[in-house]
């Protein structure tokens, strides 16, 4: 989530600082990608489990879309909404114009790449890969030839898969081989096994392979620097989790809020330094941690107010006293 904060906080994409074109386009070689992973890899933990050691509840189909469509789809729809009136308020600021009218919620709502809220499509390709549990299941719970078999199936798929935008289809395609690597790194336990006894080792390799992408005569360049931000992001927080075990302690339960909320936080940032004299360090360093807090304290604001119906419009769980 801290990826994807620091990916939206450039103020200005044809004007950036050295510092923050490099920031940027490292988050975006690999963040979304890194974000699916690590959502297979927690569905399996506590939707997929049955149980077995390491965690995990068994539960039925109709919980898990139930819980889906409530944690992730009401949520979405409530931003696109709230998405609309501001881009309507706000028109002169916005990069991209929208009219607010049905045809256009509509058409959002269909097409969630195209939502003024652009955001929805990762929300939309998350809730149909995590509708795939019944395939993720019987998957991980074959032979040794299915299991890794499909991974080479979706390994393909996501350089060639059908580019359709309706309902965020082509994005499951092209997003499924990242979300079932991390339910099989969950389900064979890799980094209780590996990672951990070797952060540095893994932060190492992803260095390497993140520079190798770099080689002009190098195919799969875009792949490969993925796969190194994931390596060296993987690194990063196990060395982290190592020596200061606390250091996203302010924020690690509210990583949904903060995609949600966080860039309309950072927007108004943006606004800001469009019409106030703010070095562009001092603002782009706001940005960050509007990005991050806003979204913290407005959630810890209505877990106080614990009041149901607006919790679920966050994706927030009502506080048991």
């Amino acid at each position: 989530m801290l990826w994807v904060v620091i990916g939206h906080s450039p103020l200005d994409l044809k004007t950036m600082p050295g510092y923050a074109n490099g920031l940027y386009h490292f988050a975006y070689s690999f963040h979304m990608p890194l974000f699916m992973l690590v959502s297979g890899f927690l569905f399996y933990l506590t939707r997929l489990n049955d149980g077995r050691p390491g965690g995990g509840i068994n539960w039925s189909y109709y919980r898990i879309f139930k819980d889906k469509a409530l944690r992730l789809l009401l949520p979405g729809f409530v931003f696109s909404f709230l998405a609309f009136v501001l881009k309507t308020i706000f028109s002169g600021e916005m990069e991209r114009q929208t009219t607010f009218s049905l045809r256009e919620i509509i058409h959002s709502f269909l097409f969630p790449g195209d939502n003024p809220f652009a955001e929805l499509w990762f929300i939309a390709t998350l809730f149909w890969l995590m509708m795939l549990a019944p395939l993720w299941k019987l998957l991980i719970n074959g032979s040794c030839f299915l299991k890794w078999g499909m991974a080479a199936v979706l390994a393909v798929l996501h350089f060639w898969y059908p580019h359709v935008e309706l309902l965020c289809i082509g994005k499951v395609f092209s997003y499924a081989i990242w979300f079932y690597m991390g339910l099989l790194i969950s389900e064979e336990g890799i980094v209780e096994r590996f990672l951990i006894r070797n952060s540095w080792t893994t932060l190492a390799i992803g260095i390497v392979i993140y520079g190798i992408s770099y080689v002009d005569y190098i195919p799969l360049g875009t792949f490969i620097a993925t796969v190194g931000g994931i390596n060296v992001s993987l690194g990063l927080a196990l060395v982290l989790d190592k020596y200061l075990p606390k250091a996203f302690f302010t924020f690690r339960n509210y990583t949904y809020q903060i995609f949600l909320m966080g860039i309309f936080a950072q927007i108004a940032v943006k606004i800001a330094y469009r019409h106030i004299n703010i070095p562009y360090i001092g603002a782009y360093m706001l940005c960050i941690l509007a990005g991050l807090y806003v979204p913290v304290v407005v959630s810890k604001f209505m877990e106080r107010i614990n009041w149901k119906p607006l919790l679920m419009c966050v994706g927030l769980k009502p506080v048991k006293k």
